[in-house]
């Protein structure tokens, strides 16, 4: 019972972080959403994804792929949000994919490495 108990507050834990990383990550993408159509005349500020034209939102999206350190144009072909909160949540999601399959890689490369590592113990194969 104590280990279902531990596990539901490890998810809780999780959502919270998640949730908080939604957040923050919202109010980043508010704030650029803004600041890219602040800089051009005649843009009004906008209070959605709706309201930004398709050269804002490249800009956009081209100034958080510099601050994430991440690629997300090439990534928004699946992205049907609306809002800031939904890109927020979609760079969150894209961000764990990419998170998991780095790990995934780097297991994959330390099992190869150490399998060849166990291979060269056994001294030269023999002729």
């Amino acid at each position: 019972m104590a280990a279902v108990e531990m596990t539901a507050d490890l998810d809780r834990e999780t959502a919270e972080e998640l949730t908080k990383a939604v957040d923050e990550l919202t109010d980043v993408v508010t704030r650029t959403a803004r600041m890219i159509c602040a800089e051009q005349p005649d843009v009004p500020e906008p209070g959605s994804l709706q309201d930004m034209d398709s050269f804002s939102m490249v800009q956009m999206l081209l100034e958080l792929e510099n601050g994430l350190d991440m690629k997300l144009l090439e990534k928004m072909e699946g992205f049907q949000g609306e809002s800031f909160r939904d890109l927020a949540r979609f760079i969150v999601r894209v961000r764990g994919e990419e998170q998991a399959a780095d790990g995934a890689g780097e297991e994959q490369a330390a099992d190869h490495a150490g399998a060849a590592q166990a291979g060269s113990a056994d001294g030269p194969a023999p002729a």
